[in-house]
C-alpha cells in the first residue's frame, strides 16, 4: 500500500510542474510613449501614469523599473498584479537644470515571458526666465 501511495505521489509531482509551466504572466501597456510637450524649467516636476494590464494567466510581478537619468523617477506596484487586473507605473520627470529637448527611456523588468518592456517620455523644457 505504501508503495502504491508513493507511486501516486511521484506521478502527481511530475505532472504538477508540467501544468504550471503552461502559465505565464504577460504585460500589455495602454501606451508606451508620452509627450509632455512644453515644460517650464521652474514649473516643478511633471508626471505621467503608464497603465498596464496582466493579460497572462499567472500573477505579474514588476521586479524593477530603471530610468536612464536621475531627473526621472519611477513608482511601480510592489504587489503582484493578478491575471486580468491592471496596474500603474508612474513616471516623474524633474525639468530643473535640464533646459531643451529631452527623451528618456524607462526599462520595466517583470516576470513575464518577455522580461523587459520599454517606456518613453519626451518633451521640451523651456529655460527659466
Amino acid at each position: 500500500m505504501k508503495r502504491v501511495l508513493l507511486h501516486i505521489i511521484l506521478v502527481v509531482a511530475m505532472f504538477v510542474p508540467i501544468v504550471a509551466c503552461g502559465q505565464s504572466a504577460k504585460i500589455k501597456f495602454d501606451n508606451t510613449m508620452h509627450d509632455f510637450e512644453l515644460v517650464p524649467e521652474d514649473g516643478g516636476p511633471v508626471a505621467h501614469d503608464f497603465v498596464f494590464s496582466n493579460v497572462g494567466d499567472a500573477p505579474l510581478v514588476v521586479i524593477e523599473v530603471n530610468t536612464n537619468c536621475g531627473c526621472t523617477v519611477a513608482d511601480f506596484p510592489q504587489a503582484p498584479v493578478a491575471p486580468g487586473k491592471q496596474g500603474v507605473i508612474s513616471i516623474t520627470f524633474d525639468p530643473k537644470g535640464h533646459p531643451g529637448e529631452f527623451a528618456k527611456e524607462i526599462v520595466v523588468k517583470t516576470n513575464a515571458k518577455k522580461k523587459k518592456s520599454r517606456l518613453h517620455i519626451k518633451g521640451m523644457v523651456l529655460p527659466q526666465q
